[in-house]
Formats: structure tokens, sequence, C-alpha cells
């Protein structure tokens, strides 16, 4: 996925328009916003659709990240092991301790992720220790809590696969609708 840097004054920017905004959590979904209404005051068509393999019967496999707002997950499996009581967050730390079975120390580990993390125990500011890890981690929304998982998979090649259901509720990309993605392939 490209990255865009922005200054401080642009990205505070993108705050501001997302707090007057209902339904707009993050940066991205906010510069999602303002790319299709400018499309749309210019009369262009915009491609909704992000890059899919074809629907399977099982779901649609996706390429590239689709809005994950409003998604349950339904099952994934870390190294061909099935990740158990499973949420975003579970695949984060199955795939971070996966990656931690591949000789990385604790604080290696900590300074390789992208999200807070501390090789040592820390109460409150949302963090929460896991010792298996040796790490305190801060929670991550369902969108950052899979970009970090996917990341470290496809570094460490760490096998991922998690297939996803889409709720019933307004804001959600493909609502009733079930998608797979996979990493570290």
């Amino acid at each position: 996925m490209p990255v865009i840097r922005l200054t401080d004054e642009n990205f505070m920017s993108l705050k501001y328009i997302k707090d007057w905004h209902d339904g707009l959590q993050t940066p991205s979904e906010t510069i999602n916003f303002l790319i299709k209404k400018e499309m749309a005051s210019l009369n262009l068509e915009l491609d909704d659709e992000p890059l899919t393999a074809k629907d399977s019967g099982e779901g649609i496999l996706f390429q590239e990240m689709p809005g994950l707002t409003h998604t349950k997950v339904l099952f994934a499996k870390i190294n061909n092991n099935e990740v158990k009581n499973v949420n975003w967050g579970r695949i984060l730390l199955a795939v971070m301790k996966a990656a931690k079975d591949k000789g990385l120390s604790k604080e290696v580990l900590s300074v390789e992720m992208q999200i807070n993390t501390e090789p040592y125990k820390i109460k409150g500011k949302g963090y929460t220790f896991y010792s298996e890890l040796g790490l305190s981690v801060q929670g991550q929304s369902a969108p950052d809590s899979w970009k970090e998982a996917q990341r470290l998979a496809n570094k460490y090649n760490i096998p991922v696969e998690v297939k996803f259901k889409w709720r019933e509720k307004e804001g959600a990309q493909y609502p009733g609708k079930i998608g797979i993605m996979k990493a570290g392939l």
C-alpha cells in the first residue's frame, strides 16, 4: 500500500474535517471522503471497488485492505494454526508471537513494531501487558491491527489468512458480505 507523507498542518486539517463529519474515523477515511466529494463536483466517476480476485463463493479475496469498520472476524489462521476467540487485535498478537518465535527478542520486537509497544509492563494509557510476548501493547483499531499484522507477516514470512464479515450497519463498506485477506505467503 502506498505511503503518503503529510505536513503536520495538513494532518491537523484532516482531523478537523473528520470531526465535522459523522462516520469518519481515520485520516484515510477522511481523504477518501474528500476525494469522492471532489470527483463528484467534477462530474467524474470513481471506482469504489478495491482490487479483488473473484468471489469464490466463500468470500471476496481482497488484494488491498478494504474498510474494516463494522467487521467481525469469523476465522483466522497464523502459521496454519487457528486463532481462538479471534478478533483483529488477537490476530495482531498472534502474528507478533509468531515473529517472536522466529528468534526476535522482546526488545527487538518492540522496536520493530510500528504501533505503541514497550518491552515492560505499563498500566493505563490503553496498554495491556502480554506475558507471552513480554510486551505492553497499546490497543489498536481493526484497520491498524490488520495493517501491522500484515506488514509483520510479510516481513517475516508468516502465513496469515483471515475471513471476516461486514455487519449490517450504516458505515460498513460491504454490509453482509464476507471478505478474505492473506499475508506472508
